[in-house]
């Protein structure tokens, strides 16, 4: 019997991994993430599901990561209540992650439906609370890499370590005869490891992810790393303000800080203080010492010159600080307290913010990384001063070169390969140089909502349609960020106008474009009407 998979997130982009996989009356999920990035991309975190969450019979969840797990709150909340499979780690990860999410979800709405250019729209409203939460956590069940389980009728997986973060797996399923691998995110190490054996024959249908598909990275030792961070760290400080540097809570943190710590023991860097300000942080930090992420001895996590703020009075607290390290999340600046940071250092010259991971198109980093004289964050319009740097020696995925290793060493494969969670020039680029590999069929792009039909040797054969948007979704700017660094320079280009009635006639015609869109706009709904 033929299986069915469908792209519900991550096709086309690297954020809301979710894939659902038919067979026969069976439903399983492989992970069900968050939209992150835009404004636009996260408003279909409050979309429908595009599935009904009670006919599902089990979740397989690749990693802890927000942009994996992030919904599963959503999923809870609408009825599910089937078991969710993951690595020991991931379970202890899951309760602080998503907890901090429904905790930022529930001021997010409430900051914007108090936002004064808000008034009248409808409320916003979180997608779970701490109940849907502890229901996720009641329902997420232990399997050990390298472990077989049978989670529905018909249908087994094994784990294999993915060499990503702490407790990440790539999956193995057997269903109705067939062999797939889903590989989650993947770092650097899966390149080489042996993973999971190949089944006899090759595998039917292999799902890789696609992240840094168009980017080759230098690989550092733990040494050159540290130096590099070193080499940014100091003239940020030395310029007097505050350097801030957007970190998720889980790994990147925690390297980020034992890189510093060390740096200061050796003494290549002068002490300076460390804020961790977030909650999150520190919960993650226990779990990594319960399963030993984090091997330093004595633990960096205990060094006199680094302190957790916990509460909303020490963060901020920091307001007053200046010359400090300040690491706060989230990592690609899309919501947590490195938001209120950006506000109050970002208009100084003498600040800087280090980016030391992957930024997804459309977020505030990517706005920042891009160069923009102001951005717009929770309603304020917000100068850029600050000097804005990237570090790019952090990341936990697996280069160009690291997944074209990979996919070498799962050949053959007798059906498909799709990549996913990839941004167009990553997909493209990985797709043609995978093409070339003996053994591996031409890499299929899944856009969202697309479906497809899986036989087992045989090539997949598209059978569901993408979202009519899926391009446009994926491909667009933010207006926001746009807004704000048009507003920011408006003044400015009127004055360089020669004479006041230039800058009248340039008013008038921006106000005549807007009439001519509203009024093409009106125009098209009438025809669609008729």
């Amino acid at each position: 019997m033929a299986l069915e998979l469908d792209f519900h997130g991550a096709a086309g982009a690297v954020t809301g991994s979710c894939m659902e996989l038919k067979a026969g009356d069976k439903r399983i999920l492989v992970d069900c993430g968050l939209f992150q990035g835009s404004r636009s991309l996260e408003a279909l975190n409050y979309e429908p599901l595009p599935f009904e969450p009670r006919r599902i019979d089990a979740v397989v969840l690749t990693h802890a990561h927000l942009d994996h797990s992030g919904r599963l709150g959503l999923l809870a909340r609408q009825g599910f209540r089937g078991p969710i499979h993951c690595t020991p780690p991931t379970r202890h990860l899951l309760a602080p992650l998503l907890t901090d999410a429904a905790r930022l979800q529930a001021s997010d709405a409430e900051r914007r439906n108090h936002r004064p250019d808000r008034i009248g729209r409808p409320a916003f409203e979180p997608l779970y609370d701490d109940h849907d939460v502890r229901q996720v956590f009641e329902q997420a069940e232990e399997l050990r890499y390298g472990q077989w389980a049978e989670i529905s009728p018909g249908i087994a997986i094994r784990f294999s370590d993915a060499h990503h973060i702490l407790g990440a797996a790539s999956v193995e399923v057997r269903a109705e005869g067939q062999h797939l691998l889903f590989s989650g995110d993947i770092g650097d190490g899966a390149a080489t490891a042996n993973g999971p054996p190949r089944p006899e024959g090759g595998w039917d249908h292999v799902i890789c992810e696609s992240t840094y598909g168009d980017r080759d990275r230098v690989r550092h030792t733990p040494e050159e790393r540290r130096e590099l961070l070193a080499a940014m760290v100091e003239p940020a400080l030395a310029r007097g303000g505050n350097l801030l540097i957007p970190a998720f809570a889980l790994e990147r943190t925690q390297i980020v800080l034992a890189d510093l710590v060390a740096l200061f023991a050796s003494g290549r860097l002068r002490p300076s203080p460390v804020f961790v300000d977030s909650p999150l942080a520190d919960r993650v930090t226990r779990t990594y010492r319960r399963f030993g992420g984090i091997q330093d001895s004595p633990s960096p996590f205990d060094s006199p010159h680094v302190r957790f703020t916990t509460s909303v009075p020490q963060s901020k607290a920091l307001n007053r600080v200046t010359g400090a390290i300040i690491l706060a999340g989230s990592g690609m600046c899309t919501g947590g307290r490195i938001r209120h940071h950006l506000v109050r250092n970002l208009p100084k010259g003498e600040a800087t913010v280090l980016m030391v991971g992957y930024q997804a198109r459309g977020s505030l980093g990517a706005v920042l990384e891009s160069g923009a004289r102001a951005v717009r964050i929770s309603g304020n319009d917000v100068p850029v001063r600050a000097r804005i740097e990237k570090l790019d020696v952090y990341s936990a995925h697996a280069d160009h070169q690291a997944l074209l290793q990979w996919l070498t060493r799962r050949a053959p494969v007798r059906g498909s390969i799709f990549l996913d969670h990839g941004e167009p020039p990553a997909l493209e680029r990985l797709a043609t140089d995978a093409a070339a590999i003996a053994g591996l069929p031409h890499p299929i792009v899944p856009l969202l909502g697309e479906r497809f039909r899986l036989d087992a040797g045989k090539p997949a054969q598209r059978i569901g349609k993408p979202r009519p948007d899926a391009p446009e979704l994926i491909a667009r700017e933010d207006w926001r960020n746009r807004y704000a660094a048009f507003a920011a320079s408006l003044e400015e280009r009127l004055r360089a106008l020669p004479s006041d009635a230039a800058r009248r006639h340039a008013l008038e015609a921006a106000e005549r474009a807007f009439e001519g869109q509203a009024g093409e706009r009106a125009g098209k709904d009438q025809a669609q009407a008729l």
